[in-house]
């Protein structure tokens, strides 16, 4: 997959001065705008992947440390309104909560930390953010969170007669906001909305009077809004079933421009080698089935969904030359299919006791499929046809452990993750075609403390992943036993309800 990382630079290590920075923001640049003609052969597969950035922990600490078993009053808010009713700081031993369970308290604040929050992001940037629970009433419950990123990273220097300019922003924010509503004695209704905004600009800039110089800069935008609606309906004290709708749509725009600048210091020659305006649209339905275990605490759920998306581009001039103000397509966009993706999934999780020790186990299975086309044309009348379509399938096995260490006010959780990951990409061209078949497997574990005291929750996970990509090693070795191990992030969380 392409990440922003791919495209935008990093910022400079400790002793890289300004001028050196300049010049590897400026080179980068240049060289990004030789490679483009390469990347729009592939213009179907590049929109295919191309990855938005998400600047918010989309679960809580919790969550995350036990890859999605626990819930937090957060995780309701984010993807399951209709339980903030019923939803506590308290920490059950539930995959979900539970008429009577709300307790006293009827607000409830959360903040986290991470080193690694913002996703598909750049310039060693973090996210801040927090959430807000409220129940308002016995019947209604309603939620707010916000996030904010901030990296903002420019230069100035002159090296002899030599000027050198450089800018490294990203700007975002991601809102969200929902309400839940009891219409019946075992009936719930919840709805919420998220908007996402980002935008990031790499930029370079070299002159010298009397000779002139050259720029070139990076730009992403998106924007997105998201919807959705569920219910929940309890059909005894023990069981319950719930759905949920999603729909959501947004924009991303992509250049990648570079400039000639004369002796005056005047733009005489803009190439625009990417100019990309794309819209997403994205609908989803989840439905599940929860039931608490009768011999004691605890709950198995078993869930079932669909994910459809399409993404096509907006525009028709994908790159021109504007040079002595006359203006020349190199690249137009002739024709369409867009690129329509669609997952299956389903899952079965569930929480036990034995002892003190409560544990956790799940599994799920998935199938996606991913299909598209472009038929585009170059300045020298080059008509090119790509056509894309892949397939897949993956499984997941979760299985970990909740231990209390000091009168259940401490507890110490271990959780692991291994999936089974198997691809086909198919990719086709006028004078070519070629099909990959990718299998890997991934372990991902997660070691963190969780601490309770009263209303006040204290949460800190070390997420870390170990891969062992499934490729062939010239050494004798069997396939899959080259393995790769790196840290993930470390996130804290805090939380406190009154």
């Amino acid at each position: 997959m392409r990440h922003a990382n791919e495209i935008l630079p990093q910022r400079r290590g400790n002793g890289e001065s300004e001028v050196s920075r300049s010049k590897r923001i400026l080179a980068l640049t240049g060289a990004l705008l030789v490679l483009v003609p390469g990347v729009a052969s592939a213009l179907t597969r590049e929109i295919a992947e191309l990855q938005p950035a998400r600047l918010t922990f989309e679960r809580s600490v919790l969550n995350q440390l036990t890859f999605g078993t626990y819930r937090t009053p957060y995780d309701e808010l984010q993807t399951r309104p209709y339980n903030l009713l019923f939803t506590n700081i308290g920490r059950h031993a539930n995959l979900s909560p539970w008429q009577d369970q709300q307790g006293n308290y009827s607000r409830y604040l959360n903040a986290m930390i991470g080193n690694n929050g913002a996703v598909n992001v750049d310039n060693d940037a973090d996210s801040i953010q927090g959430a807000w629970v409220q129940r308002q009433t016995d019947s209604i419950s309603w939620g707010l969170s916000a996030a904010f990123l901030a990296g903002n990273d420019r230069s100035d220097a002159t090296n002899g007669i030599v000027s050198l300019e450089s800018a490294d922003d990203l700007t975002g924010f991601d809102l969200r906001g929902s309400t839940g509503f009891q219409i019946s004695e075992r009936r719930v209704l919840g709805a919420g909305i998220r908007l996402t905004q980002a935008s990031s600009e790499v930029s370079a800039r070299s002159f010298e009077p009397g000779l002139g110089g050259q720029s070139g800069s990076s730009e992403r935008d998106q924007l997105g809004v998201t919807l959705d609606f569920g219910v929940r309906s309890f059909l005894t004290p023990r069981s319950s079933w719930e759905a949920r709708i999603f729909t959501g749509f947004g924009s991303f725009q992509r250049d990648l421009v570079s400039e000639n600048i004369d002796d005056t210091g005047a733009v005489t020659d803009r190439f625009v080698s990417t100019n990309y305006d794309i819209n997403d649209l994205n609908l989803g339905i989840v439905g599940s089935y929860n039931r608490l275990r009768l011999e004691g605490l605890g709950e198995t759920q078993f869930q079932a969904g669909i994910d459809l998306s399409q993404r096509e581009l907006n525009n028709t001039d994908l790159a021109y030359n504007a040079i002595g103000g006359i203006v020349t397509p190199t690249l137009t966009l002739l024709d369409q299919d867009p690129v329509r993706s669609t997952r299956f999934h389903a899952s079965a999780r569930t929480v036990f006791q034995a002892g003190h020790t409560e544990l956790f186990a799940g599994g799920e299975l998935g199938y996606s499929m991913t299909d598209g086309s472009t038929r585009i044309e170059n300045d020298q009348g080059t008509i090119t046809n790509e056509t894309i379509d892949d397939s897949g399938i993956f499984l997941g096995l979760i299985l970990g452990l909740r231990q209390p260490l000091y009168e259940e006010k401490l507890r110490f959780i271990v959780s692991a993750r291994g999936d089974l990951i198997s691809q086909e990409r198919g990719t086709s061209f006028d004078f070519a075609s070629g099909m990959a078949d990718v299998s890997q497997t991934n372990l991902q574990y997660a070691i963190g403390l969780e601490g309770v005291l009263a209303n006040v929750t204290f949460d800190l996970a070390w997420l870390s992943s170990l891969e062992a990509p499934v490729t062939p090693v010239p050494l004798g070795f069997t396939d899959g036993s080259r393995k790769v191990v790196e840290l993930d992030r470390l996130v804290v969380s805090a939380a406190v309800s009154w």
